[in-house]
């Protein structure tokens, strides 16, 4: 027998999209962590958990927020319960090959709703994405400051406020002065109904979910699918440069396993290419080395030495 989704569909999510949903509003963060969980062990990835729980009830509670259905504090309890499941998720999220391109994502000026991007920015990770998350209300002068300085190929800006578009366009126009410029793309609620964004505020694409997000992102950027093995080539590269900046501190496997928290036999695991590492492994082992993620995660072909 099928099991039908919420909206009829065979994707095994069942009721869960409502049922999560109804959780977030009455603010239990408990029932809302169990439906979670039930969705883990209904075989949905951390991206279609995202896609398809966190994310259509994070959109109907803004929309509730908005009609002024929902108080304030009610859609801030709610908005805390889905943080809380995708800081959770995090941990868990499963590193594919870097793609050898760098994101910015950003609020615009004066908006402070930036639990849509953050999942945007979740995904472009498990896309294998360096990203930079820079949050809720950016001003415009400091993010073309900081975009001239980290030299991304795209900057992912969000609005759901409608009140608030002056400012997309505003940064758009900043970022295009900046040498070398980076491809825009722009999402939010507040772009909803608005099939000639892109040309009306000045970025090169429009999307509004985070899957449609990464899509118009590699468009944008030219990034292909990878090609069968390169998973494997990734982590032996991987593996590689951890113990190239394990030796570079003298450290025995031990000494690092200790110091990160983690398994001496998963830290050779992932020294011979064996393991596929978790974002929460990652962060502790380059928290453990005393290296930005990027410096651990972003190996090349051919790499050689410590940079």
């Amino acid at each position: 027998m099928r099991r039908r989704d919420g909206r009829g569909g065979t994707n095994g999510r069942g009721a869960l999209d409502r049922r999560y949903l109804a959780a977030s509003l009455r603010g239990d963060a408990a029932g809302a962590d169990g439906i979670v969980e039930q969705a883990r062990a209904r075989g949905l990835t951390t991206e279609q958990i995202y896609l398809h729980l966190l994310a259509p009830a994070q959109a109907e509670i803004g929309a509730r927020w908005r009609a002024r259905r929902l108080s304030v504090a009610d859609e801030h309890l709610a908005t805390e319960i889905t943080l809380g499941q995708m800081e959770r998720l995090r941990e868990r999220l499963t590193v594919r090959p870097v793609s050898g391109r760098r994101a910015v994502l950003a609020c615009v000026e004066g908006e402070a709703h930036a639990v849509g991007l953050r999942m945007v920015a979740d995904v472009f990770l498990i896309d294998g994405w360096a990203i930079d998350y820079v949050g809720a209300s950016t001003p415009t002068a400091d993010l073309a400051e900081f975009v001239a300085r980290r030299t991304p190929d795209l900057v992912a800006l969000s609005v759901t406020q409608a009140e608030y578009l002056p400012a997309l366009s505003a940064v758009a126009a900043a970022l295009r002065r900046v040498t070398p410029p980076p491809r825009l793309l722009a999402g939010g609620a507040a772009l909803r109904g608005r099939p000639r964004a892109a040309t009306m505020f000045g970025v090169d694409a429009v999307a509004l979910d985070a899957r449609a997000g990464v899509h118009e992102a590699r468009q944008l950027t030219a990034i292909v699918p990878a090609s069968p093995g390169t998973a494997e080539d990734y982590f032996e590269r991987l593996g590689h440069r951890l113990q190239e900046l394990r030796s570079a501190r003298g450290w025995k496997q031990q000494q690092l396993a200790d110091e990160a928290g983690l398994d001496r036999t998963y830290i050779s695991g992932l020294e011979h290419g064996k393991q596929n590492p978790t974002i929460g492994a990652l962060l502790r082992l380059a928290q453990a080395l005393e290296v930005p993620l990027d410096r651990l995660v972003s190996v090349q072909r051919g790499d050689v030495g410590v940079p």
